[in-house]
């Protein structure tokens, strides 16, 4: 009996042991706070996720399996969660019991279901450490080991590598401490209520997980309680790595609440918007939480924007995880439209420091630079001769809009030297950058590479003039400004001569060394026509092209005809649907009053926000049905351009000049929306917000402005075609305004002078009747089915339609103000909805049909 006893006691001493150990390191639970752009769904095993912050990130998938990334070291991949119950020796693999994700920019939380326990995994990225935090939150009826597991690598980016790495576990730090032979790499990984569990010696790292558990002896007592994982790494000395572990440790809780108010900040520091559409409103909220992700602070570079971000699985890139100069130009505009002005004066001087000495600006750089030679060993630093001029393009950009000429002028010698080194690619002499001396444009590789200047190149180019005549200005070379607009001027000219295709009634792909056009069309002359390169009527013809089922998808806008002889529907150049091409292709359709199809395109791009990684668009789609190549990067920055620029330069309508002190207001929105706020759109120094009211006869708009002393707002509503304007006031005191018309839309355009506090501008008009965007519904895996409007033309009191629809198919387009119809050929009106149905035709083939409605 005193044996049993005594065994009895041993026994009760060590599962007490166990228990403290277990309660060593909880942490009380907090409440995470609500957060209305929460997105939720049941999870997806094998569908990306990330949690990222300037200097770690975390990058898996929904089962919870990711890697982790101490920039611009991959610490450890394949980490997963199995779990025990009580004493069974068949574990539950996390990824099968995974039921549910919920997504806010602060924390994404995983939850695993299974008869016997659920287990809320909140993963946190603190915005400005080199480590994350795992919160798990455990509700069992049974007595419960965790364990999780994960392969050691601790490399650097691709193209760099180390060797030597081991991995031990720590009883101390009660974590793993990944590690190599010089001492100057690091990684840890654990928990204060872990125990190591490592099959394989320290110095040898195998294919064979290293693992630690967490045992819960008794449920009850872990109520209400976390259990933390904690992740660090870095460059440097170990304990430099320990402490920052050790910091996370000690406040948990801390970081959380700093991730809520850092992403607080974000939406209250930027240009906000409410539609009456709620899912264009969270798409765009999740684009500026999308791009401040690709911030990254280099521990050896410095901070700028990478292009995207994906796991590397066995790789050794995270996606597109590079400093892309391309890319962070072309997302500059997109930054720039909601105010975010310090991050992308951030991004541009990053990128002066790679400039070459003859002026070319850089494309890409590896985070892993300060581990090889990049600039020498690789051919990847300055392949592309777009970015130079985009440079240029951006800062004129970034100027316009913030009024930021101190450091226009601090940047002057880096601008001079980038456009002369763009001027000297102009062998030809006809006032364009060629290809072939400059570097890659539009089109990376395949027939579509040996040409003298592509429209994308050319395009940027042109603009790049245009804005280095302000510039100058700013910086104080007059001289130089003359220049440039003669530059300027003879760009645009050949711009229109040397691209038009009269042929096919659109501008050209390219053309080659011979000056013969290239037949092929591509929406990247686009790019040109957002910036009004093109003649009005040659414009018009091009977006009408563009409006067929020849580029325009449900999902978006192929980046090559299916025509062509080369398409391919997953090819990256050559017919898949980009929404960075989209986001042209939306931007130019409502600045040139196409809002119709515009507004299709835009919600095109927004439902993507949804579909794959929760939040962030993904690089590329197939250009034959509604999804994404396997390759495909999940959270790509130019991508999500596809949302922010056409929503807020197209449908808005908005563009400010600080320089100018004006600010145009030029919303494009559908017929039948009541209401649209918009608040903090800042130019310069000045904010800026609008109420927007439609009612049947008549708009009002209520301005509100801070610091806007000397500003001008031009404020010019679209409205449908046939609309008969009847007066505008200011403040109840009628004022004189521009009838401008379209072929799609009229414009009411008043110029009024801002003054801080309150404006009233109405305009009364006699309404008429006005097509709504077609309601197009697109699921993954889809085909391309949606009705296409290819044009709307108003003659005397009709209104002729153009559109495609599939064979055999129905398709219904609403209206409003259907009581001014007097009949309709070519469809069947009823209600304030016109019904369309094609004949029957070939499998899959779009007709070409049109509708006349006469207005009384």
């Amino acid at each position: 009996m005193r044996k049993f006893f005594n065994a009895l006691v041993l026994t009760c001493s060590m599962l007490a042991a166990l228990t403290t150990h277990a309660q060593e390191g909880l942490i009380t639970a907090f409440k995470l706070e609500p957060n209305d752009l929460e997105l939720q769904r049941i999870a997806k095993p094998g569908t990306p996720f990330d949690k990222v912050g300037r200097k770690f990130a975390i990058l898996g998938d929904e089962s919870g399996s990711f890697e982790a990334w101490a920039y611009p070291l991959k610490l450890l991949r394949n980490f997963e969660f199995s779990f025990f119950v009580r004493t069974s020796t068949r574990s539950v693999m996390g990824k099968d019991i995974v039921r549910n994700i919920s997504v806010t920019p602060e924390v994404t939380t995983l939850t695993y279901t299974h008869q016997s326990f659920t287990m809320r995994a909140m993963y946190i990225t603190p915005v400005a450490e080199p480590g994350a935090i795992i919160l798990l939150d455990v509700d069992s009826t049974e007595p419960l080991t965790i364990v999780c597991g994960f392969l050691p690598i601790l490399q650097p980016m691709w193209p760099a590598g180390i060797g030597g790495q081991y991995a031990y576990w720590s009883d101390k730090l009660h974590a793993y401490i990944i590690s190599e032979p010089t001492g100057k790499n690091h990684g840890l990984i654990g928990s204060p209520t872990a125990s190591g569990v490592s099959y394989t010696p320290a110095h040898m790292l195998s294919d064979a997980p290293n693992e630690f558990k967490i045992q819960i002896t008794e449920p009850e007592k872990i109520r209400n309680k976390y259990i933390p994982i904690y992740i660090a790494g870095g460059k440097g000395p170990q304990e430099q790595v320990v402490k920052v572990y050790e910091k996370l440790r000690n406040d948990p809780e801390k970081f959380y609440r700093q991730n809520v108010e850092h992403y607080r900040n974000l939406r209250k520091s930027t240009l906000r918007v409410q539609t009456p559409n709620p899912q264009l409103n969270l798409a765009f909220e999740w684009a500026k939480v999308a791009f401040d992700n690709l911030v990254v602070d280099n521990p050896d570079l410095g901070k700028g924007l990478v292009a995207g971000l994906g796991a590397s699985g066995t790789g050794g890139r995270p996606g597109f995880g590079w400093f892309f100069g391309g890319d962070a130009y072309i997302n500059s505009f997109s930054l720039n439209s909601y105010g975010a002005y310090n991050t992308v004066r951030d991004v541009l001087a990053f990128t002066q420091k790679w400039q070459r000495k003859d002026g070319k600006m850089a494309h890409e750089l590896s985070q892993a630079a300060a581990y090889i030679d990049w600039w020498n060993d690789y051919h990847y630093g300055y392949i592309h001769g777009d970015t130079t001029p985009f440079y240029i393009a951006a800062m004129y950009d970034y100027y316009k809009m913030s009024g930021d000429g101190p450091f226009i002028k601090g940047s002057w010698n880096s601008l001079k030297r980038a456009y002369q080194w763009s001027l000297k690619t102009d062998a030809n002499g006809d006032g364009l950058m060629d290809n072939k001396k400059a570097g890659l444009g539009g089109v990376e590789y395949g027939e579509l590479t040996g040409v003298a200047t592509d429209i994308y190149l050319g395009a940027v180019w042109v603009r790049a003039t245009y804005g280095m005549q302000y510039l100058a200005v700013a910086a104080g070379q007059k001289a130089f400004a003359k220049k440039a607009a003669q530059d300027y001027q003879k760009a645009k000219t050949a711009f229109n001569e040397k691209f038009w295709d009269e042929e096919k009634h659109i501008y050209a792909y390219a053309f080659n060394p011979n000056n013969e056009r290239v037949k092929e069309t591509s929406p990247l002359c686009a790019v040109g026509l957002m910036w009004h390169l093109g003649t009005p009527e040659r414009t018009v013809l091009s977006l009408q092209k563009l409006n067929s089922s020849e580029f325009t998808t449900d999902w978006g806008i192929r980046n090559l005809s299916i025509k062509s002889k080369l398409y391919q529907p997953l090819n990256y150049n050559y017919g898949a649907v980009w929404p960075f091409t989209t986001s042209w292709v939306t931007t130019a359709l409502f600045k040139h009053h196409f809002s119709l199809q515009g507004f299709h395109s835009l919600l095109a791009t927004a439902r993507h926000t949804f579909d794959n990684a929760l939040g962030y668009i993904t690089e590329l789609f197939s250009g034959a049905q509604n999804v994404w190549p396997q390759e495909a990067v999940s959270h790509q920055g130019f991508s999500s351009a596809g949302v922010v620029l056409p929503f807020v330069r197209g449908m808005l309508g908005l563009e400010g000049d600080a320089i100018a002190r004006t600010i145009t207001f030029a919303p494009h929105f559908r017929a039948d929306w009541a209401h649209v706020s918009v608040n903090n759109y800042r130019v310069g120094k000045a904010s800026i917000a609008f109420d927007f009211r439609r009612s049947k006869n008549k708009i009002t708009l209520e301005v509100q402005s801070r610091d806007s002393e000397t500003y001008q707002l031009e404020f010019a509503p679209a409205l449908g075609i046939g609309t008969n304007i009847n007066g505008v006031t200011v403040n109840g005191n009628s004022v004189k305004f521009e009838k401008a018309i379209s072929s799609q839309v009229v414009q009411a355009k008043v110029d009024v002078n801002l003054n801080d506090g309150p404006t009233i501008i109405e305009v009364l008009f006699d309404p008429t009747v006005e097509l709504l965007p077609p309601h197009i519904e697109t699921q993954t895996g889809d085909m391309n089915k949606g009705l296409k409007i290819i044009s709307v033309q108003k003659e005397e009191n009709q209104l002729k339609v153009v559109v495609e629809g599939l064979s055999g198919e129905t398709y219904e387009l609403e209206m409003v103000n259907g009581e001014r119809i007097e009949r309709v050929q070519g469809a069947i009106y009823s209600e304030n909805v016109i019904n369309l149905k094609f004949p029957q035709g070939n499998a899959h083939e779009f007709i070409k049909h049109e509708f006349i409605i006469t207005t009384k």
